[in-house]
């Protein structure tokens, strides 16, 4: 199990505790009610809390920054000051300082970092800071990884340490960040001794690239030899790292020097012990927890069958075991998505601006041009749609005065058809209605939407990969009618599987969103967890001014540039 497959997990508890909600409880059960809204709270605060310490220059926030892939946490060689800095997930860069006053919180920018948490900037913390809280767009983080770096240990600054000490009962694990030229120094030794008593401890050695093969294994041995003679439980594990290596493989896909940097086996130890060791108990509890709710609640219709899927999460969640080679499908993964795919249907939001340009312009013609207004009449005006987005920008005034003729003429054919000489009059009647051909809105909206998938076809075929990964997610109408023009299997298969990482994003984020809202830890929520309900449905329909159009088009198609139109691929009538 991966960090994936584990929040799919919870996802299914999740999943379950709804479908509980949706029997209603019967009177005087307050309690049970509590047990169901304290499980959905303990899954949507779920997170593996790592504390990252060491002294104070050993390379710990170029560590987190190589872990991260992002080169974003400000590194330097002042000691900090008593001021803990946690690391979360944010859909954009954000960094908020918490006072430990009650004074409001404030938001500052990351490059202002290092004035709040430095010796230099905040000189024994005279700003009152408790706590720094950044929050950063990294995968890793995104699966509830959760940062926190402590003040270093042994400077100048006696709070530091004590500060690092005091917040150990909130981690599930320690990160000891040393180095190799100065392994495990006393402040670090009582430190490690300290923790390996309440702690799985992991220990990294940093700047393996300043030595030798044969001194690394020197100092790996020396700080083995000294923690696990301690008569404490052993360290995790104990690593060989070159941090800014590490870094500058992730920042340029260089999956040899990555290898080399040593961190790829940090980070898949971090991995399974949060999965294997801390989180599949959670599972495995929370499903036990789930039983006794469901065994506590009065009978109704389906409990039967929710005990049994309970039942069933426990047994396959308490035998969870290590599937290796996982970690090279979820770098691929994040490798898929980007920021841009979070961005709805370009092709949509083109379309959309340049309709709304020709509607701004047109409702100014149509109130003061005598021919614009004589040639709407002739035809019928606008469809029906197009006439509701003309009502929402134009004004009473031009409205009275463009409007006249179309609805004189259409009085003077009504008078025709009501005529005993009129064969027809239901045919006179609706002949009176504007078409898909007629409507110049539904002309332009056509135009624009063949010019924009076109225009997107030929960037997919022409361009690198690096500016396909910077396309936004289309909608599904529009990923169909740019798939008719791609011929190029090996392209088309890159878009289909990003457009497929998009939707599944998306589903992850919208089931962080309900699970997050029955728990009633809205705080919890990120912007991505807000938006996901309009993203969902614009990536499967598209936008409603876009596409509700293309639906209602006539048989007569309007044919613009090579490119068929839209509406006339995917179906519509």
């Amino acid at each position: 199990m991966d960090l994936r497959e584990y929040e799919r997990a919870k996802f299914e508890v999740a999943e379950l505790l709804q479908r509980v909600v949706t029997h209603k409880l019967t009177d005087g059960s307050r309690s049970l009610h509590d047990r169901l809204q304290d499980l959905f709270a303990r899954l949507a605060e779920d997170r593996f809390n790592l504390v990252v310490a060491g002294r104070f220059n050993p390379g710990k926030s170029s560590l987190m920054n190589a872990i991260l892939g992002l080169d974003r946490l400000p590194t330097g060689i002042v000691p900090l000051t008593s001021v803990i800095t946690t690391v979360s997930y944010g859909t954009a860069e954000k960094v908020t300082i918490k006072y430990r006053q009650r004074r409001l919180d404030s938001e500052i920018s990351l490059r202002q970092l290092a004035e709040y948490v430095t010796q230099d900037g905040n000189p024994g913390n005279i700003r009152g800071i408790a706590t720094a809280n950044v929050e950063l767009p990294a995968d890793i983080l995104r699966r509830g990884f959760y940062f926190i770096d402590t003040p270093g240990l042994g400077s100048v600054i006696a709070e530091n340490t004590a500060t690092t000490n005091a917040f150990l009962p909130e981690s599930d694990a320690l990160l000891l960040v040393t180095s190799f030229d100065s392994p495990l120094t006393d402040d670090e030794f009582i430190f490690a001794r300290a923790a390996l008593g309440d702690l799985p401890v992991f220990v990294m050695l940093n700047k393996q690239d300043l030595v030798t093969p044969v001194k690394r294994d020197q100092a790996v041995a020396f700080v083995r030899r000294h923690l696990e003679g301690l008569g404490v439980q052993r360290p995790v594990g104990i690593f060989s790292v070159s941090a800014r290596d590490a870094l500058a493989a992730k920042l340029s896909n260089d999956s040899e020097l990555l290898a080399a940097s040593g961190l790829p086996p940090l980070e898949d130890e971090l991995v399974r012990f949060l999965v294997e060791k801390k989180r599949t108990v959670f599972l495995s509890r929370m499903c036990i927890r789930v039983e006794e709710l469901l065994g506590d609640l009065p009978t109704f219709d389906g409990s039967g069958a929710l005990r049994q899927r309970a039942q069933a999460l426990t047994k396959k969640f308490s035998g969870i075991t290590d599937v290796e080679g996982r970690r090279q499908e979820d770098a691929a993964a994040a490798g898929h998505f980007n920021s841009a795919q979070l961005r709805s249907c370009e092709i949509c939001a083109t379309v959309e601006r340049r309709s709304w340009d020709f509607l701004a312009r047109f409702q100014y013609d149509l109130a003061t041009d005598r021919n614009c207004q004589i040639d709407f009449a002739t035809r019928s005006g606008f469809c029906c749609y197009h006439t509701a987005e003309y009502k929402d920008i134009a004004s009473p005034f031009g409205t009275c005065s463009g409007y006249p003729p179309l609805l004189e003429r259409m009085a003077k054919l009504l008078q025709i058809a009501a005529l005993p000489s009129c064969g027809d009059p239901q045919m006179a009647v609706a002949a009176l209605l504007p078409d898909h051909g007629s409507c110049l809105m539904c002309a332009v909206r056509d135009e624009a939407e063949a010019r924009a998938v076109a225009d997107v076809s030929e960037r997919l075929r022409t361009g690198d990969a690096v500016r396909r990964k910077q396309m936004s997610a289309l909608c599904l109408p529009h990923l169909v009618a740019v798939t008719n023009l791609v011929d190029d299997r090996e392209i088309l298969r890159a878009l289909l599987q990003q457009q497929a990482a998009t939707l599944e994003r998306t589903a992850e984020d919208m089931r962080r969103f309900a699970l997050k809202q029955s728990a009633a830890r809205r705080e919890l929520q990120t912007k991505e967890d807000q938006t996901a309900p309009q993203r969902a449905l614009t990536l499967v329909a598209g936008r409603r001014n876009v596409n509700f159009a293309a639906g209602h088009a006539s048989d007569s198609p309007l044919t613009v540039s090579a490119a068929p139109r839209v509406g006339e691929r995917i179906g519509h009538d």
